[in-house]
């Protein structure tokens, strides 16, 4: 959802207020990108469309608090990485209870078989690579390089410093070459 718009606002506000295909636009128009967040931030697509929808929920639930001094984008993607974090304090603290690295369960509507195999390859690959790094690098990678956030409100949403936040993305991507490198170098070629 565009926040500079106008509309934006207004959709907000009926929302807000419980207007039912203003609830139902809101939804079509956030729960998209709230998925790749939890998806980032959890690195597991499994838990990120349980998340998901939980976090839809609380974003509803607490809307009428929203600041609205605060952009919408920055207040949505703290909540999100709140409930984030905070599923993975639980499943940290449920140690085994649930597998690490999840099979990646794509929906059947993709063309063909093919692509949906190298769909699940190429996901699993980011999904796998993004598990590797620490929750801070994954959080601040997640937030600037994957959802376009500048490094100001990266920091803000982690409650850092902007120098924490380009230290975190430089060793964030420093390891996602390293992991994904290998992968995405072209076969039978010499290094670029």
């Amino acid at each position: 959802m565009d926040e500079t718009s106008t509309d934006a606002s207004g959709l907000l506000h009926a929302v807000a207020h419980g207007d039912p295909e203003a609830i139902d636009r809101w939804f079509r128009a956030e729960h998209p990108q709230v998925y790749r967040l939890c998806a980032g931030f959890l690195a597991d697509a499994a838990e990120a469309e349980d998340i998901a929808q939980d976090a839809m929920l609380k974003l509803l639930d607490t809307l009428p608090r929203w600041d609205r001094r605060r952009p919408w984008r920055s207040w949505r993607n703290t909540l999100v990485l709140n409930l984030c974090r905070d599923r993975l304090r639980r499943a940290a603290s449920r140690a085994g209870a649930e597998s690490a690295a999840a099979p990646l369960c794509l929906p059947s509507a993709l063309p063909s078989p093919e692509e949906a195999a190298q769909a699940a390859e190429v996901r699993a690959l980011l999904l796998g690579a993004l598990a590797a790094l620490s929750p801070r690098e994954r959080e601040a990678f997640v937030l600037h390089d994957l959802e376009g956030a500048d490094a100001a409100e990266t920091a803000l949403a982690l409650g850092i410093g902007e120098s924490s936040v380009r230290s975190l993305l430089s060793l964030a991507r420093r390891r996602l070459r390293t992991l994904l490198g290998p992968h995405l170098a072209p076969s039978g070629g010499a290094d670029a």
